[in-house]
């Protein structure tokens, strides 16, 4: 039995003791440095034993703590993911609703995604697309502490200027930015009003006080006299030398916009007047009063002209349409009148609304109609046929901002933002370019990217700035109704096709005049240049191909392909032979210069609606009713790939510049965007009220405008970064603790 560590100490003290024999004290000595090993020895097994269990529980704690680490972020991601799909959700959930929530949800979204999952961050960015692309709203603006009841653009649309019912004016740039605050009302601010030259800005307000502002400064300038009741209107004369203000009593009051002074009375209302607008000549003015009836003045001598009725509450808002031919009225009966300002008779009477009217306004070009009502919408409206006796009247575009009433809208002076203002104290902005009146069939960008010409049903071709959404120039055709278009490689003209069988070419500078090519027995259902530009090259449903020389308009070619109706033609690379396809769903290349046949691509098969050569010339695509776009290797004549994914005809497709992508228009309301290599669809973007039928990349490629049945142009970044850049720049606030409590279950917002 091993000796205790007690023992061998008990031993080593008798070692002390006197020693006996010499060879027992070595036995002795012997056995002690044996049972030191010893001791040693199983020391030493203690240790390594306790280490080796040491380090087993520092494993297990560590694996533990691993364990516990591992679930904290599985659950946080779980919580993120969460987190994200709520947010995904609720921007859904408000996209026709509450457009600046869906932004702001979105953005929140596509920011806490950066480094999801694939399925994850896809839902997010389809949600910030959907919100970027299915709303107009521009940005929302902030300040005032109340209910803003009026809005003005300044006549060069450099200034944007409101009044609320906290008493104070605000004027900011048109963009949103630099704001400045006017005090000096004592009560509600209730109109607002520019002077023609932009400078001085004039409000009214429950106070009595009509106070002339210097709109550039933000300065008080002076104070027309004080009444005694509060005034709810004020309007400028076109020359600006007349100023009148409306109220509460019955009386219309003119001043001298410069002096002051008192110019005249005019009385006949039998009620407070709520509203005033003078004609755009001058010579006449326009009031309405709280008992539903309408007056048109003459300046001149002071009588009225026409009392209009028809209107059985409240009328709230007049507006005279640029041309001085129609006033429009709107008000507490839920209805928008359209008047003949010359003659006084009644014209049209719009739809009702949910609500009272509270805002109405004409475009500058008179084109559109704007109505606002307390129902949080703003209807925009094809005024040229709402005036027509046989013309539709249904809005062209509903803005909406549910649960905030719109208490005002003004037009810039572009056409391309309006502005509405709100019972909750906020001021949106929309994007009201590149809308039509009818559906759109064709696109055409500039070679410079600076310039967008489209094609639509019932109306001319129009030439958009893209930077400023202006029109440029609407090229009136012979017909007024084009259905494409195509624009010059060196950006010096335009080409457009009508249903009579003209097709026209026009100066994009618009300074030379319009150059007709006839010959067509109706409609021409497809245009293109060669790439040089020197050609033109038309079919239509007649069966027949025309090639045109570009800067004469002289015929080149007239060649008759067969007897079934023509959809699409285009050059080959270097303009040496075309391609046509049509109804039977033939394919067929042919010589330009003698208008051979060169070869059959396709004798026949589904009807093919549009062709697309690749920048390179080397691939051909072709898509129809049976919703599949081919790609075609032109050496050999041959399919190479089909691309399968619309749920229908696909009506326009085309390569991007560098020709690795393509895009796809399908009347299943959708486009779709494909990598030419491996035939993978790459985007499908968000779905639009109608048939997609034209598609343009811009000529950088970044970009791609769509347009259809829904009457507007469609813009669509096509990077991740790009769409979260442009969503960012429409928000100028996160969500609110109170929304994360309401639509996300978390309070406060979570970081």
């Amino acid at each position: 039995m091993a000796s205790s560590p007690d023992g061998v100490i008990s031993e080593l003290l008798r070692d002390e003791r006197p020693a006996g024999g010499r060879e027992d004290r070595m036995v002795a000595a012997h056995t002690r440095d044996d049972d030191q090993a010893a001791l040693a020895r199983r020391m030493r097994r203690r240790a390594i034993g306790l280490g080796i269990l040491a380090f087993l529980l520092a494993v297990a704690a560590i694996a533990a703590l691993i364990a516990q680490q591992v679930a904290e972020l599985q659950r946080r991601q779980q919580d993120a993911v969460a987190l994200s799909l709520q947010l995904v959700a609720t921007s859904l959930r408000h996209l026709d609703t509450d457009p600046d929530l869906a932004a702001r949800a979105a953005f929140e979204a596509l920011r806490r995604t950066a480094d999801a999952a694939p399925f994850v961050r896809a839902q997010a960015e389809d949600a910030a697309r959907r919100a970027l692309d299915g709303s107009r709203l521009r940005v929302t603006l902030r300040g005032h502490a109340d209910r803003v009841n009026a809005v003005a653009f300044s006549p060069d649309g450099a200034l944007i200027a409101s009044a609320g019912q906290d008493g104070t004016v605000r004027i900011r740039r048109s963009d949103g930015t630099a704001s400045s605050e006017l005090r000096g009302h004592e009560g509600a601010a209730r109109d607002l009003a520019f002077r023609p030259d932009g400078k001085t800005l004039a409000s009214v307000g429950d106070d009595g006080r009509i106070i002339l502002w210097d709109a550039v400064r933000g300065e008080q300038l002076r104070e027309l006299p004080r009444q005694p009741e509060p005034l709810n209107g004020v309007a400028f004369g076109p020359d600006g030398e007349i100023l009148a203000t409306v109220g509460q009593s019955p009386v219309v009051r003119l001043w001298d916009a410069d002096t002051g002074g008192l110019l005249a009375n005019l009385t006949g209302h039998k009620a407070q007047v709520r509203a005033v607008a003078f004609s755009p000549d001058g010579r006449r003015l326009a009031t309405a009063d709280g008992d539903g009836a309408l007056r048109i003045w003459d300046l001149l001598s002071g009588r009225v002209l026409h009392v209009l009725e028809g209107h059985s509450d409240t009328v709230l808002a007049i507006a005279f349409s640029p041309d001085g031919r129609w006033l429009a009225s709107t008000g507490e009966d839920r209805r928008a009148r359209l008047w003949d300002a010359g003659s006084g008779a009644a014209v049209r009477e719009l739809p009702e609304q949910p609500g009272a009217i509270h805002a109405v306004a004409f475009s500058a070009d008179g084109s559109l109609l704007g109505t606002g009502a307390s129902d949080g919408s703003a209807r925009l409206w094809d005024a040229a046929g709402c005036t027509r006796p046989a013309g539709e009247c249904q809005p062209l575009t509903t803005l909406a901002d549910a649960g905030n009433p719109v208490t005002d809208l003004a037009f810039d002076t572009s056409g391309a933002r309006l502005a509405t203002t709100g019972a909750d104290g906020s001021m949106k902005l929309w994007d009201i370019a590149f809308g039509h009146a009818g559906a759109i069939h064709g696109l055409a960008y500039s070679p410079d990217g600076k310039r967008l010409a489209t094609a639509a049903a019932g109306t001319d071709v129009t030439v958009w700035e893209l930077g400023s959404g202006k029109v440029q120039h609407r090229l009136a055709g012979h017909a007024g109704a084009a259905s494409r278009v195509a624009w010059s490689p060196d950006g010096r003209r335009i080409a457009t096709t009508e249903a009579d069988g003209t097709t026209t070419l026009w100066d994009a500078a618009g300074e030379q005049p319009p150059l007709p090519l006839r010959g067509h027995a109706g409609r021409v259902t497809a245009i293109a240049f060669s790439t040089d530009g020197h050609h033109v090259v038309t079919a239509g449903r007649d069966g027949m191909v025309g090639v045109w020389d570009a800067a004469s308009g002289a015929r080149r070619l007239w060649l008759r392909t067969g007897a079934a109706p023509l959809n699409c033609v285009i050059f080959g690379r270097d303009a040496r032979s075309l391609l046509t396809a049509g109804a039977d769903g033939a394919l067929t290349e042919w010589n330009t210069a003698n208008g051979k046949r060169l070869r059959n691509l396709q004798q026949r098969g589904e009807n093919i609606l549009d062709l697309a050569l690749s920048p390179d010339g080397s691939l051909l695509a072709t898509a129809g009713t049976d919703g599949i776009a081919r790609l075609w290797g032109l050496t050999a004549g041959k399919p190479v790939r089909s691309l399968t994914g619309h749920a229908g005809a696909i009506a326009a497709l085309v390569f991007s510049p560098d020709g690795r992508l393509l895009a796809t228009a399908g009347r299943d309301h959708r486009a779709r965007v494909w990598e030419v290599a491996n035939g993978e669809e790459r985007l499908v973007l968000p779905p639009q009220d109608g048939a997609v039928n034209a598609v343009a990349f811009s000529p950088d490629g970044r970009l791609l405008a769509t347009g259809g049945e829904d009457r507007r142009v469609h813009f669509h970044p096509l990077d991740a970064e790009q769409v979260a850049t442009a969503l960012r720049e429409r928000i100028t606030v996160g969500l609110t603790d109170a929304e994360c409590a309401r639509y996300l279950n978390r309070t406060p917002c979570p970081p």
